[in-house]
């Protein structure tokens, strides 16, 4: 009995083993990406990566095979990275007379209430979410709610001038990413919530906002083991347990605050997003639940991503003086007083313009790609033609950091946006063209780009307007790299902390 026993454990390890070899060769030289570069070990497995995604350096390692294997690399088994223009148009684009390229349900999911928000939205319930969204965010409601988005970068001004005044010295340290995320997350909100969450009153995070960056945290490991079923049911079952009493509580707060806006009805002095929603939701484009899923999403993607490039940028500035003395200059001769800094005004600044565009690429706000998923029938990506199933991405940090699509790519160098020549060392021949700059896609592009981001280019500017009219910036301690940080679906931002003083004091 026991030799037969062994017999048939024998036979089994052998057919594992064959079965994995063929797997293998399969996956390295059958497949239909069998051709496309990329490490051997990534093409086997999904557990290179796997492994990053955990570790938060996956944004940084996809770079790297872009800068070894060219602009196009097989990530895994049945994935590949693209860092072209033409890719992101195929990718992410509208394809007339031919289905768009859907979102990968295994990174977009629908909410933990079962109701599908904007981002999680199939393209027929997008479409109906965005067309009653989009009054929100039109031209005349980003001027009607300039007043409330003054209110919040004149408190942050004055914030910063009550601690130099309680210092009684003329310079005092303070946390610039912990500002910038008090501010916007109080913008945005009063904009979807119609109330404040005091973020700037009380220098303190809401316990609400506090606990986004951790569930990006978790969510990465989540994602990262989704690809292994057997795995991802006993992880699952962990998270479960530990996260799901949090993750109510965030609900239970966020839903609340939007139950009572809804409740308070059409309000024509606020203009806020919920002013809009309720006055053209007449033919019910949008239910309440799917008003309060897609909410919940605007006021996360309304303040992290921003914060992060406000915090970029800054960090950028102190890297670059030469860049931040042009940038200062600009706007100090460009207004008398802090009161007449207006969103017509900053609008019409050309180099602030250009330091934001330029910190949009360098700050790469969404480091990953997020992937999509080739339709049926097949499609060309890049030229090549893929079969229907393939996941497809193409990433932020890869790509604004590319040398196919970029001159001296480490570099901050805002007149890139200008039309104007670059900064050359003398052993470097001029060329005024970057060729990639339909590369830099920060929010996204075709029919689900980001319907916010008028609302965030008006609020960096007029924040970046205010802090550099008011105060004199330097570093306090080290300077530390954009790139150094890890990314766990979005940048783990470090503290930027910094000496402030008035100006000219």
């Amino acid at each position: 009995m026991l030799a037969n026993s062994s017999t048939s454990s024998a036979v089994v390890a052998v057919g594992v083993i064959q079965l994995l070899l063929i797997i293998v060769f399969y996956r390295l030289y059958w497949h239909p990406l069998s051709s496309f570069p990329g490490p051997k070990s990534w093409a086997i497995s999904r557990i290179p990566y796997s492994n990053l995604l955990q570790k938060g350096t996956l944004a940084h390692k996809i770079k790297e095979l872009h800068e070894i294997y060219g602009q196009v690399v097989r990530i895994a088994p049945n994935e590949l990275s693209f860092t072209s223009p033409k890719a992101w148009r195929d990718i992410y684009g509208h394809h007339q007379g031919r289905p768009n390229f859907p979102k990968n349900r295994l990174w977009m999911a629908t909410g933990p209430d079962g109701i599908d928000s904007i981002l999680s939205a199939n393209d027929a319930d997008h479409s109906r979410y965005r067309r009653l969204l989009s009054h929100a965010f039109s031209e005349r409601a980003l001027k009607s709610q300039e007043h409330l988005l003054l209110r919040y970068v004149d408190l942050l001004v004055t914030r910063l001038k009550v601690q130099l005044r309680d210092s009684g010295r003329d310079v005092v340290t303070a946390d610039l990413t912990k500002w910038f995320e008090y501010t916007v997350v109080d913008i945005v909100g009063d904009l979807a919530f119609g109330e404040s969450f005091h973020c700037l009153e009380t220098s303190r995070l809401h316990t609400w906002v506090s606990t986004i960056f951790t569930h990006f945290k978790f969510l990465a490991i989540v994602k990262s083991i989704q690809f292994f079923p057997g795995v991802e049911i006993v992880v699952r079952s962990f998270l479960a347990r530990s996260l799901a009493k949090k993750r109510e509580e965030q609900m239970s707060i966020a839903n609340g605050k939007i139950q009572r806006r809804i409740d308070d009805g059409i309000d024509s002095q606020r203009n806020d997003f919920m002013t809009y929603v309720q006055r053209y939701n007449d033919d019910r484009s949008m239910s309440v639940p799917e008003i309060k899923s897609t909410f919940r999403v605007l006021v996360v993607a309304g303040s992290e991503t921003t914060a992060t490039t406000l915090a970029a940028i800054m960090n950028f500035l102190l890297q670059f003086p030469d860049v931040n003395k042009i940038l200062v200059k600009e706007i100090r001769e460009s207004f008398k007083y802090s009161t007449d800094i207006t969103s017509d005004r900053v609008n019409g600044l050309s180099y602030l313009t250009a330091v934001v565009e330029e910190g949009l690429r360098m700050g790469a706000t969404v480091p990953l790609g997020m992937p999509r998923v080739v339709p049926e029938g097949g499609a060309y990506v890049d030229g090549y033609w893929l079969p229907a199933g393939t996941f497809v991405s193409a990433p932020q940090f890869a790509s604004n950091y590319s040398r196919h699509n970029w001159q001296k790519p480490d570099t901050f160098i805002p007149e890139r946006f200008l039309g104007e020549e670059l900064r050359y060392s003398k052993n470097e021949s001029p060329n005024k063209e970057d060729p990639g700059k339909d590369a830099l896609n920060a929010f996204s592009l075709g029919p689900r780009n980001c319907i916010g981001r008028n609302l965030a280019y008006l609020e960096m500017r007029l924040i970046l307007a205010k802090l550099l009219w008011e105060f004199d910036f330097s570093w306090n301690g080290e300077p530390w790299g954009w790139s150094e940080q890890k990314t766990w679906i979005l940048w783990d931002k470090r503290a930027l902390m910094v000496n402030v003083r008035l100006r000219g004091s």
